[in-house]
Parts: structure tokens; sequence; C-alpha cells
């Protein structure tokens, strides 16, 4: 229980402190005097059906009254006898008080995923909320506000963790790229390895503790509900709508996007080349209105196109890309990076190549770049930065100097300063890659085009029912 009130207060602090209309507490718009007499009601759920559930419906509601009630029999006998006004302040609070949901993070069952679907496995705190929105935008709700009642624990979880990578995981990360040697100790140990190790450490930890959490809490039994708490969860206020306007090319590109499913509609990753070529050229065309300029989009395609056609690529060459690595290829990744020299970008090229050949995949076939998938082009474009990042900080720490450490002599000559005594440049310029084309990909697996979806077939299974559609 106390982890899950601290769960809580974090997340409405955090609602409230992102987003320029991140939280409201003003009434419906549309019919005022009609929510606020509904919120000013006590609701009596004592004698209504409960069910336990896990975090996807464990509504802030609900655990405040499981908390309030546990914690009852322990108060003074005089607020024991204002317990049901207290908690019907509560709630009023609680339903007046709103987050935005652009500003919530959603669990990728509450977007209709199940286990089978890519964005179980390619996703990233960032990547997991750029879908949520598109989701959002896409089925008409990017205005609606949650009441930090009907707020799930699921949602808290998955915002909390957005933001604290965000603000505490990836500056941490750059930091640890960024700190230089500073001092040899024993061989290749030197005091900035000491000082970078917890932060690896802590940060991977951090990223493991939140998975297991994230995944346990899902099928837990974490408190009961009623009826109306259910089928609230999550639910956004219909009514209230923030001003801000969806920009017009976010709303485009979410109409033409969903959830990829790994039954009914393939990811945006497995396309070939050659299909994003056509729809983009396709899109040019159909923003255009001169004639002439269209005939030399066409003409320029038809080039493209015989270029994609008549070129072949290794494509097995092109390393496994990170996050496909196996549970034992992930900590050598991580540790690797602490060994100097081979350590980071050339020890994942050699992992990915290893995970290659462990699947046997010949390194010797070649496909026409037209077939070379979206993920596996992006995958290469990694590498490639990656690895002149790597070469760059080598040859500014072997023979050359750090562009930092030679502002710094500039601006004050004579104190001799050298690169193992500032820091890395090398650490923001690889950020881009992991914080920036390692987002887009991981959006780009996680959904599909639109125009792909299949019907799905005959229920069998598991699938996960999204917050929206839930029933009693």
């Amino acid at each position: 229980m106390v982890a899950v009130t601290v769960v809580a207060c974090v997340a409405m602090a955090f609602g409230g402190q992102n987003g320029v209309g991140a939280m409201a507490s003003a009434a419906p718009l549309a019919s005022a005097g009609q929510a606020r007499s509904e919120h000013s009601r006590p609701v009596d759920r004592s004698t209504e059906p409960k069910e336990c559930v896990g975090s996807r419906f464990a509504t802030f509601g609900a655990i405040y009254d499981a908390i309030f009630d546990s914690l009852k029999p322990y108060l003074p006998q005089e607020i024991q006898q204002k317990s049901a006004t207290i908690k019907a302040g509560a709630h009023r609070d609680m339903s007046r008080l709103r987050i935005a949901s652009l500003a919530v993070s959603n669990h990728p069952y509450d977007l209709g995923a199940d286990d089978k679907d890519p964005i179980m496995k390619y996703r990233d705190p960032i990547s997991q909320w750029v879908v949520s929105q598109l989701v959002a935008v896409r089925e008409g709700r990017a205005g609606e506000a949650i009441p930090v009642e009907n707020l799930t624990l699921a949602q808290a979880v998955e915002s909390v963790w957005l933001y604290l990578y965000v603000t505490v995981m990836v500056p941490l990360t750059v930091l640890r790229r960024t700190l230089p040697s500073i001092g040899p100790l024993a061989g290749p140990l030197t005091i900035g390895t000491l000082i970078t190790l917890p932060i690896l450490l802590g940060v991977f930890a951090a990223t493991q503790l939140y998975k297991s959490i994230s995944e346990k809490l899902v099928d837990s039994c974490v408190v009961s509900v009623t009826r109306s708490q259910k089928a609230n969860a999550g639910k956004s206020v219909k009514d209230l709508r923030f001003a801000y306007a969806v920009p017009g090319i976010v709303r485009d590109i979410a109409g033409q996007v969903a959830v990829a499913d790994a039954d009914t509609c393939k990811p945006i990753g497995d396309l070939p080349l050659t299909r994003i070529v056509t729809r983009t050229s396709d899109y040019l065309q159909a923003i255009t209105t001169n004639p002439a300029t269209d005939r030399q989009i066409v003409g320029m395609t038809k080039r493209l196109q015989e270029y994609l056609r008549t070129t072949r690529v290794h494509q097995n060459l092109i390393p496994a890309d990170p996050a496909d690595f196996n549970t034992p290829e992930y900590i050598l990744s991580q540790v690797g990076v602490l060994i100097p020299y081979v350590g980071g970008a050339p020890l994942d090229v050699v992992i990915g190549l290893s995970h290659n050949r462990n699947n046997k995949q010949d390194f010797g076939a070649t496909v026409p770049m037209s077939d070379l998938t979206v993920t596996k082009s992006l995958t290469a474009a990694y590498y490639a930065y990656a690895l002149a990042a790597h070469m760059v900080e080598l040859a500014w720490q072997e023979g050359g100097t750090d562009p930092a450490a030679a502002l710094a002599n500039e601006l004050f000559p004579g104190l001799g300063i050298t690169t193992d005594m500032m820091p890395k440049s090398t650490g923001i310029v690889g950020a881009p890659n992991l914080y920036g084309l390692v987002v887009y990909h991981n959006v780009l697996r996680s959904m599909c085009l639109a125009e792909d979806k299949r019907p799905a077939p005959a229920p069998t299974s598991n699938k996960r029912v999204p917050v929206s559609a839930a029933r009693w």
C-alpha cells in the first residue's frame, strides 16, 4: 500500500508540472452545472459487487478507499466518525483535478496490444508515449482530460517512468558518456571509470525494476473495484477539452497509422524500402498543384526505384539491432562500454554479427536494396553513426584534442587543460543516436499503416481489451 501511495502522489505531482494545461480543476464546459452536481453528490459504493483487479483497472479512487479503510481502525475516534465525509470530499477533489490525456503514457495492453505484438518488445518510455499520443489523436481524444479519480495505477506507473526517464535516466546516461577518464589508477581502470560504474549499474537496475513492476502489477490483485470504477478506469471527461489544437501534420500521421498487430497488421519496420518510396512519392504528388512538379517527382521516383532494384546488399552483414540481443548479449553490451578502445559500438557490432551467425543467417546472401526492410536500414544507420562517433572519440583521445578542451585552452590560456580533464564531446554527439534514432525506430516497429490492417482472426486467445472498450 505504501508503494501504491507513493506512485499516486508522484504521478499527480508530475502531471501538474509537465506541459501547458497538463492538469485542470475546472468543471466541464458543456454541462458545468450537471457535472458540478454529480461531483458534489457522494457516491455510495458500499452495496456494489467488487472484483479484485490489476493495475489496468485499479483507479486512484479505489486505491484511496483501500488505503483509507485499512488505516481507519487506527485513526482517532472523531476522525472515524467523520470518515464518510472525509472520503466523499477526497473523491470530489480527485474528480475535479484532471490531467490532460496527452500528458499520460499508457501500457501497451491499454492500447489493444497482446504479448505477441511488436510494441511489447520494441519500446522505450519515449516511443511508448509517442504511440499513446498518436492513438489518442487518431481516436479524437487529444484534447480530453482524465480525472485523477479515474486515473489507473498502470497509467501512473508508465507516466512516472516516462518523466523519470526523460529527466533523470537520459541526463545520467549522457553524463556517463561525457565524463573524462580524469586519472589512471591501475591499467585501464581510471577514476572516471569508478564514477561512471555506479551510474551504469543504477540506470540498468532502475530499468529492470520498472519492467518487473510494470509486468507484475498488470496481472496482480492490486485492489477491489466496483462495477462503475472498473467501467471508468482510465476514462477521460468527454465534455471537457483543452483549448490547444493538435498540429495538422501530427493529426495527418495519426490518421494513417495504428498499433502493429502480429496477426493483422505488419509493422512499418518490416516494410520494404520500395514501399516507403512509393508512398512518399504519392504523398508529395498529392500535396502539389503544379503538373510540372508532379512530373519531376514521378521521374525522380522511377530513377530511385531503378537504383534500389539494381543495387544488391549483403543484408546479413548488418549486425543485429541491440533491441534483438538476448539477455547474455544485452548484459555483455552494457558492461562492455567500460572496456577501453573496443567497448561500445565496436563490441556491439561483434555481438550483432555473432547473433546473426547463431541464427544461421548466410553472410554471403544478397538482396536488392528495394527489398531491404526499414528496420535493416535504420539499424545500419544506427551502427554507422555509433562507429563514427566512437572513432572520432578515439582520434581525439589518442592524437588530437577534444573540441571542449581546445575551447577551454583558448578561453583560459596557460592552464594546460588536456582532453582527460574535460567532458567528452562525443557523449553529446552520440545522444541523438540513442535518444533520437532509436526512439524513432521503436515507433516504426510498434506501429503499422492503417491501410494494411486486415480483419482479425477468430478469437482464441489472450488478446488484451483496451480500457476504452472494457465491460464488466
